[in-house]
Parts: C-alpha cells; structure tokens; sequence
C-alpha cells in the first residue's frame, strides 16, 4: 500500500520540526552557520543530547577539518577549525562516551596513530600515542577504522608500508575503552602489494573482524577475510563467467554477510545484470543468485542507437544503498550520474536510478526503473538518497526539472526551497508513486534551501543527518530525520 504524504511544520524553541507521512517521522532543522564549498562534511554525531558536525577541508594532505557544534535544540553554541599540519586525518568516532579524533603522524622514522578527546565546551584535548610502526625504506602505514565499537573494544585496520612486489601484509589492533592496545594481529595475504589500497574494515553484529579487500586486474576483483587470527584464508568473491563491477553489504539479523551488486559486460565496464551472495560467519558461501537486467530497465535509460554503440548494460551507474526493511526483504539501489560538456557548458546529470528488491531469502522479487533527467551546475544536490521509517525503505531526490519552470518552484513543494524535494514508494509489485513533499526551509529572506543527498552519519542508525545547504552554497543547515 503506497502512503500518502500528511506534513505540516511548526516552530519549538527557535527550530522546525516537520511531520512527514502517516508514520510520524520528524525532519528538524538547525540554526543557519557559514559554508565553504572547499570543506565536505564527513560525520555528525548525536552527542550528550546535542548535534556534532565535523566537515574536512577538501584535497588537503593534512589535518584540516571545521567543527560545529550545537546543543539539543539545534542552536549553534561552538564552532572552530583544527588544523594540524604534520597529521593526517584519519577518521572522527564516538566511543566509550566520548567523541574521538583520530590521526596518524609520520616522523620519517615510524607513523604513530594518535587519539584526541573532543571537550565540546572548548576545543579537542592533548594528543595521546596509540600505536606506531616503523616504516620501510621510506613508506609509512596507514590506518582505517571500524565504522564503530563493539562491546568495550574498537578495532583498527593497520595497513602497513608498501613493499613492490611483495605480498601485502597488515594488521589488526584491538582498542579497549581506553583506547589502550589489548591484541595486536598480524597477517600476510597471498595478494601483491598495489601502491593504492582499496581495504575495508567489516565488523559483523556480533563483533567478527572481516576484511573486504578490492584490487584491479582486468577488472574489479574482490577479496574476504576474516581477521583476528593467526591464520586467515582468502575467499575470492566471483560470479559465473562474468566480473563484479560493484558491490555493498550488510550483515542480517542471523549475522549472515549479505552482498549485492552488479556485473559487467565481458568488453565493458557497466552494469550488464545483478547479483546477490550470503556467506556464514566462516565465509562459506551459502547462497547465490544472478541474474540479467530487464529489457525494461536498460531501454529506461538507453536508446536503441545507445544500446547497439555501448552495449546493452547501464554506463556510468554506481550503488548508493543496500539495505533491509522491516520484513527482511533486501533492496538494492543504484543511480546514473556523470558529468556533461555541451556548447561550453559543463553540468551534472542524472538520468534517474533503479531499485531491485530481493526477498528475505535473497531471490530476486522485482527491479523498477525510474527515468529522470536531472541537471544542474552542482553537484551538491544531484542524487538519491534512502531513509528507513519505521523500517520501511523511503526514497527521496531533488526534483531538479523545477527549475526550469517559468513560474519557479510549485506551492506544493512549501516555501524557500530551492527545487523542491520528492518521496518515490515502491507498491507490492514494484510499481513506482512520486509525491511531492511540502517542506517549509527555515530562511534568511529570500534565500533558497535543498538537501546534500548523502545521508552523514552510519546508515544503521534510527535516525539521519543530512547537509541542507543554500543556492549561493553560502549557508549551511543540519537536517535531523528520525
């Protein structure tokens, strides 16, 4: 049964609180604080009753990020930069109670992981020594964290110094809730060292240690591990005949590894058809389905002329979410963006996206398309973005075509909103229903507002952050969805 839309907004304690559908979901807004395009907002965190929203400066090889700090009804109460020039960032966690800076220093002999305590009434606190490596013949380590703790322990990824043509090696540290070092593990895979890694750490829901390994070698390979051993195999993730383009995971409620993505054509990069894989906790592979994309999906999105230049499979597409609704069925979505030069103008485009939904078993129930042609000079508000409520999959995009209305941007869509936002449903049977959303952006005079699509907290967590900025890209707002 496909939910209609009930929004109204009302002002409590200097922020907008939105009503959004029958279920109840509340959209909250910040008070306005300065942008600069040059920083990216990489996490906010729920914190003592509070909102913490850490952004990085953009392709700096240094420490340089831009804190912002607000109390529970959304109004600014601290903001400062924290620029550190010999430490790289490494990543921002909340653990054990307190909010974690991480970031590594090479000292030309050893990199050195170092933490520091954020005190939100004044700044973050003296640096504390983790652990250090030595490096190799001038190569330093590098670190990558777990998306969270587990228990009384956080784990970290050690990548250590590259060595050409060598096997890669690299460890697995075990923090306790004093981010002391309680187990230290390390490991030599039977793949080469690349001078790039592509490694990421997994931790399922009862705390296994697993490693998602990608490298590059006539294509995308991907690669399984499950640390915290002595001795660890490698399982290869592959299909039949074909290469794996893309892939996301989540673990299930039996702690399954769940992975789902797309496959490429034998002489192209693209999305030629879809896959899913269960795997136990020992990485024995206990289901696995495949399946061709539709005549129907592809012919959304390629003309006949396209199709017989390029292939039948979808170009320039990429996977931004996979996750599980209330009933335990999976849902996979991915959407075309690309970047467009005509008549010296350069401008982003998306042609729109397609769900597939697998049930709770992992077979393929239906995959719908959903044609668009989106454009606009920025980036920032190009994309879809998905929202569980109520452990239903939402879907949401910023209906860009408004604006090249004449008579600008419909009622419907509420005031001081930039393109107007959409809700996409999904019927039993895979049929799609759009809906307007009536969102009233709080602003300064004039100004116009539309969502960032990309949700900036772990998409496992009941509620969502998102970045809401201006036009100008001059001001910036939190939005809060739960």
């Amino acid at each position: 049964m496909i939910k209609t839309i009930n929004l109204f907004s009302f002002i409590i304690c200097n922020f907008i609180a939105v009503n959004l559908f029958s279920q109840d979901l509340q959209l909250s807004f910040s008070e306005h604080v300065p942008y600069e395009s040059n920083y990216k907002a990489i996490r906010c965190i729920n914190y003592k009753s509070g909102h913490i929203l850490f952004m990085r400066k953009k392709k700096s090889k240094h420490c340089n990020i831009k804190v912002h700090i607000f109390d529970e009804d959304f109004k600014n109460k601290n903001q400062f930069n924290f620029i550190i020039d010999n430490e790289k960032l490494v990543g921002v966690r909340l653990l054990f109670d307190n909010i974690v800076l991480f970031t590594s220093l090479n000292n030309g002999v050893e990199t050195i992981l170092r933490s520091r305590i954020l005190d939100i009434s004044s700044n973050f606190l003296s640096p504390k020594n983790i652990f250090s490596e030595p490096n190799k013949s001038g190569y330093p380590s590098f670190f990558k964290l777990a998306d969270e703790s587990f228990e009384s322990s956080f784990n970290v990824l050690v990548e250590l110094p590259f060595q050409n043509g060598k096997n890669e090696d690299l460890k697995i540290i075990t923090l306790n809730n004093s981010l002391q070092v309680v187990k230290e593990v390390y490991n030599k895979i039977e793949i080469k060292f690349e001078s790039k890694r592509d490694n990421k750490l997994l931790l399922s829901n009862t705390g296994k240690i697993y490693l998602l390994k990608k490298t590059w070698k006539r294509g995308n390979n991907f690669y399984l591990f499950r640390l915290g051993k002595q001795i660890i195999n490698e399982k290869e993730i592959k299909l039949s005949q074909r290469k794996i383009a893309a892939l996301d995971y989540f673990f299930n409620s039996k702690d399954e590894l769940v992975l789902s993505g797309f496959y490429s054509s034998p002489v192209r990069y693209n999305y030629e058809g879809f896959f899913l894989l269960k795997y136990d906790s020992d990485l024995q592979l206990i289901h696995k389905n495949q399946y061709a994309l539709s005549e129907k999906i592809v012919k959304s999105f390629k003309s006949s002329k396209d199709i017989k230049e390029t292939g039948f499979g979808l170009d320039k597409f990429m996977i931004t979410d996979f996750s599980l609704d209330k009933d335990q069925n999976h849902y996979l979505l991915a959407e075309h963006i690309s970047k467009v030069s005509a008549k010296k103008e350069t401008f982003w485009l998306s042609k729109g996206f397609v769900v597939i939904k697998f049930n709770k078993n992992g077979n393929y129930i239906w995959g719908c398309p959903v044609p668009k042609n989106q454009k606009d000079e920025n980036f920032n508000f190009i994309g879809t973005f998905a929202i569980k409520i109520n452990n239903s999959n939402q879907y949401f995009f910023n209906e860009l075509s408004n604006l090249s209305l004449r008579k600008g941007i419909p009622p419907e869509y509420g005031i001081l909103n930039y393109s107007g936002t959409k809700n996409i449903t999904f019927s039993e049977s895979g049929i799609s229903q759009e809906q307007p959303m009536a969102i009233n952006f709080p602003g300064k005079d004039t100004e116009k507002y539309a969502f960032i699509p990309r949700q900036i907290n772990p998409k496992n967590k009941e509620s969502s952050y998102f970045l809401i900025i201006n036009e100008k890209a001059t001001n910036l707002m939190v939005g809060l969805v739960k």
